[in-house]
């Protein structure tokens, strides 16, 4: 079974009102995007159609984590990522370039959902890998890193008060 007949929704034939689908994406998921930047991770993904006639609603309600490196730390950690989304979907042969709207042809039973579940979870992944796992048991940061910037931000911040070593340099005579 491919990755497309996984996250296909039988669109043709639904009948008219509210449906809920539910998916799950793991690691053979995201292997079939090449060049994808989630390697190691795991989502749970709820679509809610509100199907109407020539119109539907689908909203994605995506939750899960991916294997990443705190920017913080370095240490592994399991970041969280979640995202709602909502598309249109218009039968007809109308293709026009709309990011909100999909056309479905009036003979496709299915409606392939894998490129667009994709592209909703990597919209949903932070910038920067860091959380909050103070509260976290066991804690994944790593102290001893964190002990490091700490001290560096001390350092920092004494230099500050005891003037640049810049300002010594502005004593000097430069009338010559």
């Amino acid at each position: 079974m491919s990755i497309s007949d996984h996250f296909s929704l039988p669109y043709i034939g639904m009948k008219d009102g509210f449906h809920r689908y539910t998916f799950s994406a793991g690691n053979d998921f995201f292997a079939a995007f090449p060049n994808s930047p989630v390697t190691d991770g795991f989502f749970e993904i709820a679509v809610d159609v509100d199907k109407r006639p020539g119109l539907s609603e689908l909203t994605f309600d995506i939750r899960g984590h991916v294997s990443a490196i705190c920017d913080r730390c370095l240490a592994d950690i399991k970041l969280p990522a979640q995202g709602m989304y909502n598309i249109l979907v218009k039968v007809g042969n109308d293709m026009s370039d709309d990011d909100e709207v999909i056309f479905i042809r009036d003979d496709q039973s299915h409606l392939d959902l894998a490129q667009i579940i994709y592209e909703f979870i990597c919209v949903s992944l932070p910038l920067v890998n860091i959380y909050d796992c103070d509260n976290e048991l066991p804690r994944v940061c790593n102290d001893e890193v964190l002990n490091k910037l700490k001290q560096t931000s001390e350092n920092t911040e004494e230099e500050q008060k005891n003037g640049s070593i810049w300002d010594s340099l502005k004593n000097l005579n430069t009338d010559i």
